[in-house]
């Protein structure tokens, strides 16, 4: 991949960091997405909308967060009310009330097939993937035993 085709993008959002990288056209619509989040959620604190605020934030925002769960992590992703909508989601529920889905892995291509894996925003370990990380990353007896025995020779 050319320098010019690929972008990393850090904002910190007071406590929360948000990083963005791959090719410059996901990177570039990503932030758009998230930055009009960001500026409605502003408003919201600025009590510039003071009726129902937690039901006009969320018919407001253009995005919604797509967790792809598994039993060792999540894989979060952003998507358009416009791809709610033309999935199967899209049949049976309101767009406009839908702020976070959550899927299984195995079902993420048939409810959103755009979605690719370069394309995830940030992804984390469920307390199961931790512990095989800690558990793949310790070292083994075995292996402990013939260091020992090395440096008693």
């Amino acid at each position: 991949m050319a320098d010019d085709d690929h972008t990393h993008f850090r904002f910190d959002f007071g406590g929360i960091t948000l990083e963005l990288e791959g090719k410059r056209p996901f990177v570039e619509r990503m932030y758009r997405r998230v930055m009009q989040d960001v500026v409605e959620a502003r408003r919201q604190t600025e009590g510039e909308e003071k009726s129902s605020p937690s039901k006009k934030l969320l018919e407001k925002k253009p995005s919604v967060w797509v967790h792809r769960c598994s039993d060792m992590m999540r894989k979060i992703y952003m998507v358009s009310r416009a791809d709610i909508g033309e999935s199967a989601l899209g049949e049976f529920t309101d767009v406009e009330a839908i702020g976070n889905v959550y899927i299984q892995k195995g079902l993420l291509a048939d409810f959103f097939p755009e979605i690719k894996d370069g394309q995830t925003l940030w992804a984390e370990f469920t307390p199961v993937g931790r512990k095989k990380i800690e558990e793949a990353t310790r070292p083994s007896r075995r292996a402990l035993d013939l260091a020992k025995s090395d440096m008693k020779s």
